[in-house]
């Protein structure tokens, strides 16, 4: 998160220390008059990493901390998370969770409770829901037997290790993690792979979900390009995979051009068209329900937009209805320019672990509802997205076997404008997010009430 800015923040009479905790040079405070019982460490910087905003509720930071040994004479990154609660609560969620935190950290604090603050925060490795985290940890900083498996799968068996770097690569508090490894071989070669844990112990689905498309005929042919899952370590709760070449598409292209747009289109209906043996759904009645809980949760914050999340949610009901009657597809379940590698010409799907079956319009607005919103936090002209969206359209549609309805395209694109962009600028709280709310869902508004997605739009 930039540090450099500060994001306008909620009204939220049950959490007046919002301000507090997602200010990094407050925070460093707290957590240096923290560690003063451990020894002679000092916190000399905090980032804060990820924010998970719940109004009226909690909300749960990452930070990652640098910490001054003074004994030692050396520095060291420490990760922590917390989670600050309504008046009251921070005692009790603590002593909940105090049998599953009991391991020591780098600093020496497995966890602690700041009553001023309702903050009830964890160290690593401890996490109150991910207990596969310390085993993540140790094969990162130790390798150990469980990497030597998972290299022996990549390379058949072949070359030894000799040398390792590894490193947290993304840690969610309570949901998941992933860890970097880079690996050279006695034989010269240098591999990269990634293991990852999650709270619900899913990697056996994921992997098995992953295997499927790594096994598919659309893979073979060079029409779906995802990683090779390597194994599930049940014992451990790690899933292995390997890497994929290439970069993240909006570090690429922070604004996809229509050629690459059309790829898109192609690898999506590739994925869309693999049947998987995964039983996550997201259908039904779901697809209007979870519409009007997210208004709901956005007028909570500010009333002010209740009228037209009211007028926006009657306006999805039509092609909610719609929708419920399509044959359900195998989505990717986060399509972003991120979550998109981009090598020379070819394109990669990367973290799939949301993986879920769904009528495949939903993907489709997702994606175009992910460049409405970017256009518009850089100040673009909408109409280029419009171009990427129709050639992204047109090459799913005469590659794939769903039929491109216009129609519920654009309520999908309405709905994740709502229940992601918008939702996700109040659930992150990053700068300049919550002040762009009213703009996407006056967007939403038009594309639902129009009925298509390409009609010209306001910039």
């Amino acid at each position: 998160m930039n540090t450099s800015m500060r994001a306008v923040l909620p009204r939220d009479e049950r959490l007046p220390q919002l301000a507090r905790a997602v200010d990094p040079e407050a925070m460093q405070r707290v957590f240096e008059v923290a560690l003063r019982e451990y020894g002679s460490q000092r916190v000399t910087a905090c980032q804060v990493d990820r924010i998970k905003y719940r109004p009226g509720r909690n909300c749960t930071v990452s930070y990652c901390l640098t910490i001054r040994d003074e004994k030692r004479g050396c520095s060291y990154e420490q990760r922590v998370a917390g989670r600050f609660c309504a008046a009251g609560e921070a005692v009790r969620r603590h002593a909940r969770s105090r049998s599953r935190l009991a391991l020591t950290s780098r600093c020496g604090v497995p966890a602690l409770v700041v009553p001023s603050l309702e903050l009830f925060a964890w160290f690593l490795p401890n996490d109150p829901k991910l207990d596969a985290l310390p085993a993540l940890l140790e094969v990162a900083r130790d390798g150990g037997s469980a990497l030597a498996e998972a290299v022996a799968v990549m390379t058949g068996g072949d070359g030894g290790t000799v040398a390792l770097e590894a490193g947290l690569v993304q840690y969610v508090p309570e949901t998941r993690a992933c860890a970097r490894f880079d690996v050279a071989l006695a034989n010269g070669r240098r591999l990269r792979l990634f293991a990852k844990v999650d709270r619900d112990t899913d990697g056996a689905a994921t992997h098995r979900l992953m295997q499927a498309l790594y096994d598919s005929p659309a893979r073979r042919e060079g029409r779906l390009r995802t990683p090779r899952p390597l194994l599930w370590q049940p014992e451990s709760g790690l899933h292995w995979q390997a890497s994929v070449p290439g970069v993240p598409l909006l570090d690429a292209h922070p604004h996809c051009p229509p050629a690459v747009a059309a790829n898109i289109g192609r690898l999506v209906a590739a994925l869309h068209d693999t049947p998987t043996p995964i039983s996550r759904e997201v259908c039904g009645d779901e697809l209007q329900d979870h519409a009007i809980r997210c208004a709901r949760l956005l007028a909570q914050v500010e009333p002010d937009w209740e009228p037209r999340l009211g007028k926006l949610t009657l306006l999805l009901e039509d092609g909610a209805r719609g929708a419920r009657a399509l044959p359900l597809a195998t989505l990717h379940g986060d399509l972003h320019p991120r979550n998109l590698l981009i090598d020379g010409g070819r394109l990669a799907l990367i973290d799939l672990d949301g993986a879920c079956r769904g009528p495949a319009v939903l993907e489709l607005g997702a994606w175009i509802a992910d460049g409405l919103y970017r256009a518009q936090l850089d100040g673009l002209p909408l109409d280029t997205v419009q171009e990427a969206a129709a050639h992204m359209l047109a090459a799913y549609g005469r590659c794939g076997r769903h039929v491109v309805d216009h129609r519920l395209v654009a309520w999908a694109t309405a709905r994740a404008l709502l229940c992601e962009r918008a939702y996700r600028g109040v659930a992150n709280l990053k700068p300049g997010r919550l002040e762009r709310v009213p703009s996407l869902l006056a967007v939403a508004e038009l594309i639902a009430a129009k009925g298509d997605v390409l009609t010209p739009l306001p910039c």
